[in-house]
């Protein structure tokens, strides 16, 4: 079988909605490909690429890719990669992102970091994405659902002076430096000491009363607002535009965040917080809300070098699961980023076909879990 690549177009809506619903029907967790206003926005926008491979011979398309590229970082995503059944085989996922490495590359202001993210459920894409060059930074326990709840696997391709760029002067956080080892390893990064001390700052106001807003575009008005005034704290998280808001009734709190209505995955997008207010107990008030609404993952990054806040989004029971070297660019600096996840449901890893260190990083995260919710109890009674 023969096949052409390129850039989609308008006309092809139809054909990738049917692509993709013949091989996922209706529970495919990327809206995009669920609803036409979606589709056709990323067709046309500069920051989203929508990829096809189309069968010359039958013109119709077998594979599709989309990447998603903030050239204020030189930083793209890859993802949502799909083949139809009768081509695989024809290495078309592998095509389309090498398609897509040199189109941004040729194309825009440039690429230093391209991340992905591959199902787990199956050895194939881990393997596909290794021979590319991906490295493995982390790991995703139920982090999307279409017929079950998946895991997923983390990994990148650095380009160019991407990690000669790294910020390094400080020392990683204590439950930080386990998961970065593992990931140190795989990049062959220079040794990192472990932080005994750091300037910790305890607040202990009350959260107070806590109230949902879902305008949208109130929200993404309001957010951007915020942070052209410098208002609004840990609120890089490239590629999701909040649709949630949960502020108190004077707003000296509000937490933004994105949520996927398919599958109820949650993102923190940014937050306005009360500098007396005790940052856990807010973030453990949001866990609550957000649970009641039905979210069942919820998802937070955070600067590596910033331990104090890392320290407290530990305490309200957020996880290490991944490690982003040279994520964020700024001022000449490429800054690495620690990814956190609140899972709701019942973990089951039967179904994983892991590859590579893949099993180093799903056994460090059940170590962090253990110690979060289990406590020194299940130790005592272990020992």
């Amino acid at each position: 079988m023969k096949f052409q690549l390129r850039k989609a177009e308008i006309y092809d809506m139809a054909a990738i909605f049917q692509l993709y619903a013949s091989e996922y029907g209706d529970t495919y967790p990327n809206p995009i490909f669920m609803r036409t206003s979606l589709l056709e926005e990323a067709i046309k926008s500069e920051d989203r690429l929508i990829f096809v491979a189309q069968e010359i011979e039958s013109k119709k398309i077998r594979g599709c890719l989309l990447f998603m590229y903030d050239q204020e970082n030189f930083l793209a995503k890859a993802g949502a990669a799909v083949v139809h059944s009768r081509a695989r085989g024809e290495g078309l996922t592998k095509k389309l992102i090498l398609y897509g490495i040199d189109y941004i590359q040729e194309n825009t202001f440039g690429l230093e970091v391209l991340y992905i993210t591959t199902r787990t459920v199956h050895k194939a894409a881990q393997i596909l994405t290794e021979k590319i060059g991906f490295k493995q930074l982390g790991i995703f326990p139920n982090v999307h659902k279409t017929q079950d709840y998946e895991t997923h696997g983390l990994a990148a391709l650095m380009f160019g002076e991407a990690l000669a760029k790294r910020h390094i002067q400080y020392e990683q956080h204590p439950t930080v430096l386990p998961l970065f080892n593992i990931v140190r390893e795989n990049i062959d990064l220079p040794q990192m000491k472990e932080a005994k001390i750091w300037n910790q700052k305890n607040y202990t106001g009350k959260v107070g009363i806590l109230e949902v807003i879902e305008a949208k575009e109130f929200i993404k008005l309001r957010s951007k607002m915020l942070f052209e005034k410098k208002e609004i704290d840990l609120a890089f998280f490239p590629f999701h535009t909040p649709n949630l808001l949960i502020t108190g009734p004077r707003q000296n709190i509000e937490v933004f965040a994105y949520v996927n209505e398919v599958d109820k995955h949650c993102v923190i997008t940014g937050c306005k917080i009360d500098r007396e207010v005790s940052f856990t107990d807010l973030f453990l008030a949001v866990n609550s809300i957000l649970r009641d609404r039905g979210i069942r993952y919820i998802e937070i990054i955070l600067r590596a070098n910033r331990l104090n806040i890392i320290d407290k989004i530990l305490k309200a029971k957020f996880l290490p699961c991944g490690y982003v070297p040279a994520f964020q660019l700024e001022g000449g600096k490429r800054y690495d980023y620690v990814v956190f996840s609140r899972s709701f449901e019942i973990l089951d890893f039967n179904n994983l076909e892991l590859t590579g260190s893949s099993a180093q990083y799903l056994k460090n995260y059940i170590t962090s879990w253990e110690k979060t919710f289990l406590g020194n109890h299940f130790k005592n009674n272990h020992e």
